[in-house]
């Protein structure tokens, strides 16, 4: 019998980042490693994420709740006001959801999907959207469980590799 997974989604701190950083790397590694050159992912930075992630804490730029366990954290999110053009003012974004590969498939993204979700309702929003790779089968199969449903594409290229994105959005009023 498989032991439950125990842990508390809470407010992302300046001590989180390192771990932060770290599974996010970790995430991307895993996640594109179809879609993205091997020598790419590997020489993300862990130590250039967490200054990412320090200067978002204090600034401010978005909220980040982490799941966090005895171990340490499990998987992070990162939402905020839409930052599309053509975005309503009632409109918030995920701007990142990741989760240490080794607790996929855990219910960690989704409690971290379902608290954020709640603030973002409670600060009165009316509409959620984010933007995902074509590729990421894991995601989409997850956001499309979670009610997102796809209304625009775009192609951007890195590492050399011409990628698709879509945006998938949802009402949550």
């Amino acid at each position: 019998m498989a032991l439950e997974l125990v842990y508390e989604i809470k407010k992302a701190t300046q001590d989180d980042c390192l771990s932060i950083a770290k599974i996010h790397v970790l995430s991307w590694q895993y996640a594109y490693c179809d879609l993205l050159p091997s020598d790419y992912l590997a020489q993300l930075s862990v130590e250039k994420r967490e200054a990412t992630w320090r200067n978002a804490l204090n600034t401010g730029s978005s909220q980040v709740l982490v799941a966090q366990s005895g171990d340490g954290l499990l998987g992070f999110i990162s939402f905020a006001p839409c930052r599309d053009e053509d975005a309503a003012s009632d409109q918030a974004e995920i701007w990142s959801l990741y989760v240490s590969p080794a607790h996929w498939s855990a219910g960690v993204g989704l409690a971290l999907y379902c608290a954020a979700k709640a603030l973002i309702q409670e600060q009165g929003f009316k509409a959620l959207s984010l933007w995902v790779l074509a590729g990421n089968q894991r995601a989409l199969q997850f956001y499309t469980k979670a009610g997102f449903t796809p209304d625009l594409s775009k192609t951007f290229e890195l590492a050399g590799v011409e990628l698709q994105e879509l945006r998938l959005v949802q009402g949550i009023a």
